[in-house]
């Protein structure tokens, strides 16, 4: 199992400071240009790194780190001294991912040798590994993209260097790759205004089909098939979803907007979508319009009539198949761009991005991938003011699957993100059947989710469960009683507990025993599969070998895991609560649904900070939280933890990939 840690520049400046220079209001000993600067002097000069005997005159590796060579030597440069094919895609520094970074992973496996590994061997050679600090900075100029100019928000703090005011960063476009081995798709730019937020969708046409090789194509030629994608976009986006329209609304009608070049000599000029020439270095797009997941762009059927294509969460997103396994996506048609994006700086940002596929020969064209976006409870959490809350809901496989990849989704009051195998629900009390997790209870400071209840883990599956949901219920006597009578047996398999192929009297009695008895549990210790605890770096876990779940039809049980996310509205800092005044409001304005300010706050954030306001005006909440009767100094500002589209609102996401193999 290999686990690999990526982050989101558009989180990451949230949490930061607006975009002041580092250190503001205190004296620096040294001031730098950019990162890059500082991180040549404090990283690669400091530590030895440029010396005669390492990457200096005499370049190790064919690595030159002195100042003025370095940075061409490094970003999207090959990775020589690891033997082809130990990691694919590796490179030196890959910018906007870490762990396809050789500097950053020898680096890491130097100063955190329990969760990074080197492809050879740490680095530095015979001196002191980074300090934790150290490597954060050099982890976040690889997020973001890998500048070779500007602030990467938070760098200098680490580095105790002054640096200028940040300013929005251009990551390098990702390489076109060879016609022969695969495609990229663009994005339409959009810009984003100075210190704003916003999420838009918007349309765009593409055309990869000229000239793929034979072997690559679907037997109709339409689609091609893929076994590696990466998609790199400018770092200010908390997310980018692109899906392919499949509906029958024609491109040119006016429910998708007018086009128009995007970037290119005639940025602005009106253009035909099916015309790829006319906008030159630029693209045709329709106008962005802001809008929560697509909801109200484009025709009614918009977001129904789709196909997925890759997305990410952070700058710089790769994904590669194990052996045998493809994807399979259109060759051309209409593609619906959802991004989210922050910047806080003082200058305009404009966000590119990026799709590049890499061909899936035909001994990888055996099974086909499967995404898992579970966003059925995203909006599951409502968390008081100054307390925490854990959340849990269960995904459920298809027989037969293979789990290769978990990876996660929440916004920045979201603490712990975990995967569990099996199903854990409530046992006992008013919430019996709730998701839950196998912990809950016994964090007295977490209110459990069970009330009276226990957590457990459900056994797979009781006599005549037919459904597989850990209980035998009505219907399920009934389809077992009908088997008996001459259904088929396919139609509920734990009807027939001896396997001999007939549902007997005696059967039916079991069925009958387990349905007044309830629920099976196990006594089995939890296996934990998955932690995520930096909401701008989500965890991507990958297992190789995948992960089995086999199961017959009806056993839904077995295949099922149980994942759960720990939610902190100010309890362990009151400061970091929600608040009314500081939270943006929702772009299509749905108060309760999609986040935004709360019609009354209930906690204190001056004055009595941590305490529940009261009364029945603004005044008299405000005087509640007042230090001393009549002192003034309250403010009753607090919020409500919800579910909502900005980073100041929640969500509840698990993702991942995984296939299904019936061979």
């Amino acid at each position: 199992m290999r686990i690999r840690f990526r982050s989101s520049f558009a989180a990451l400046v949230f949490c930061q400071a607006l975009a002041l220079p580092a250190l503001a209001g205190s004296e620096c000993e040294q001031t730098f240009d950019s990162t890059y600067d500082l991180i040549q002097q404090a990283i690669f000069e400091n530590k030895g790194c440029t010396s005669l005997a390492c990457h200096g005159d005499t370049m190790a590796g064919d690595l030159d780190l002195r100042a003025g060579a370095s940075y061409d030597a490094l970003v999207s440069q090959p990775a020589t001294s690891v033997p082809e094919g130990t990691i694919r895609g590796l490179q030196r520094v890959v910018p906007g991912q870490k762990d396809q970074s050789l500097l950053f992973l020898n680096l890491a496996a130097a100063t955190l040798p329990d969760q990074w590994q080197a492809p050879l061997r740490p680095m530095p050679i015979g001196l002191e590994p980074l300090s934790v600090d150290e490597l954060e900075a050099v982890r976040e100029w690889i997020e973001q993209g890998a500048p070779r100019e500007g602030t990467v928000p938070g760098t200098g703090e680490l580095l105790d260097a002054c640096l200028p005011p940040a300013k929005p960063i251009a990551i390098e476009p990702l390489p076109v790759p060879d016609p022969e081995k695969g495609r990229q798709i663009r994005m339409p730019q959009w810009e984003l205004p100075a210190e704003s937020e916003d999420e838009v969708c918007f349309a765009s046409y593409f055309d990869i089909s000229d000239g793929i090789p034979e072997r690559f194509l679907s037997a109709d030629g339409d689609r091609f098939r893929y076994d590696r994608s990466q998609i790199r976009q400018d770092p200010l986006s908390h997310h980018l979803i692109v899906t392919y329209y499949t509906g029958d609304t024609p491109i040119d009608s006016s429910e998708w907007g007018p086009f128009a070049c995007r970037g290119g000599d005639n940025e602005g000029q009106p253009c035909s979508p099916t015309d790829l020439e006319f906008c030159g270095e630029g693209l045709c797009g329709s106008e962005p319009k802001t809008a929560l997941a697509c909801i109200g762009f484009g025709p009614p059927d918009s977001s129904t009539a789709a196909i997925p294509f890759p997305g990410t969460q952070e700058a710089s997103f790769e994904q590669s198949f194990p052996e045998g396994v493809f994807g399979e996506l259109p060759t051309k048609g209409l593609l619906i761009w959802n991004s989210h994006a922050f910047n806080l700086t003082d200058e305009a940002g404009v966000l590119r991005a990026w799709i590049n596929f890499d061909f899936a020969e035909p001994e990888n064209q055996l099974l086909r991938v499967r995404p898992i976006f579970n966003s059925a409870e995203i909006f599951k959490m409502s968390v008081p003011v100054f307390e925490q809350q854990e959340v849990c809901h269960h995904q459920v496989f298809p027989a037969n699957t293979r789990l290769f990849e978990l990876n996660s989704h929440n916004h920045q009051r979201g603490k712990r993100f975990r995967v569990f195998e099996g199903r854990w629900a409530c046992r006992g009390g008013a919430d019996e059947g709730e998701p839950c997790s196998p912990d809950d209870g016994t964090d007295p400071d977490v209110p459990p989710i069970c009330g009276e209840g226990t957590c457990a883990r459900m056994e797979a599956p009781p006599i005549g469960d037919c459904d597989g949901n850990g209980t035998v219920g009505i219907a399920d006597l009934t389809r077992c009683v009908n088997i008996s009578l001459g259904s088929p047996l396919r139609t509920c398999w734990t009807a027939d507990p001896d396997g001999n192929g007939q549902v007997s009297v005696s059967d039916l009695v079991k069925a009958v025993n387990a349905a007044l008895d309830g629920p099976v549990y196990s006594e089995a210790p939890p296996e934990l599969l998955y932690t995520n605890l930096v909401y701008n770096d989500p965890t991507v876990v990958r297992f190789d070998p995948p992960r089995e779940y086999p199961g017959q039809t009806s056993n839904l049980i077995d295949r099922t895991l149980t994942y759960c996310n720990l939610y902190d509205n100010g309890f362990t800092d009151p400061a970091e609560v929600k608040n009314r005044t500081t939270s943006p409001q929702t772009p299509i304005g749905i108060p309760g649904v999609a986040g935004g300010p709360c019609r009354i706050p209930t906690g204190c954030t001056e004055g009595l900070v941590g305490e529940r306001c009261s009364g029945n005006s603004e005044a008299a909440r405000n005087a509640s939280c007042d230090t001393s009767p009549g002192a003034g100094d309250g403010f009753c500002d607090a919020c409500t933890l919800g579910g909502g589209v900005t980073t100041e609102d929640e969500m509840f996401i698990l993702m991942g990939g995984f296939y299904v193999d019936n061979r």
